[in-house]
């Protein structure tokens, strides 16, 4: 018995001496604003924009709902505009009067827009 006191007497003393270390700042709660102290995040994963003879495809590890595909010009006018399900293989047919004068490409979907210009196209 007078063992198993002391071992907690033990136990309880490195406790308190523990936690006298550990500074305020080291400690994450939730609601913190800063989030330098929060754990890692794996990356996000983006989709795959590429464009061959007239197709352009969107290739995407998982279904995106409600997604908004927008294509615009040089000036920034809006030359392709849709709301769709992109799934694993998702391709649209596109007119040459569309990919004569398009410029970029962004999808959007949820709080996430993904941009890229015509230079960046995959082909």
């Amino acid at each position: 018995m007078k063992k198993l006191i002391a071992i907690l007497f033990l136990a309880v003393i490195s406790q308190i001496t523990y936690a006298d270390e550990i500074s305020e700042s080291s400690v994450s709660r939730v609601g913190d604003k800063d989030k330098s102290n929060r754990p890692h995040k794996a990356p996000k994963i983006v989709p795959r924009i590429s464009y061959s003879q007239g197709v352009l495809s969107i290739s995407n590890l998982y279904t995106l709902y409600d997604a908004e595909i927008i294509i615009r010009d040089s000036q920034g006018i809006v030359l392709y505009d849709v709301v769709d399900t992109i799934s694993v293989g998702y391709t649209i047919l596109l007119s040459e009067y569309v990919y004569s004068k398009m410029q970029s490409i962004e999808l959007r979907y949820l709080d996430q827009c993904y941009m890229i210009s015509k230079e960046d196209f995959v082909f």
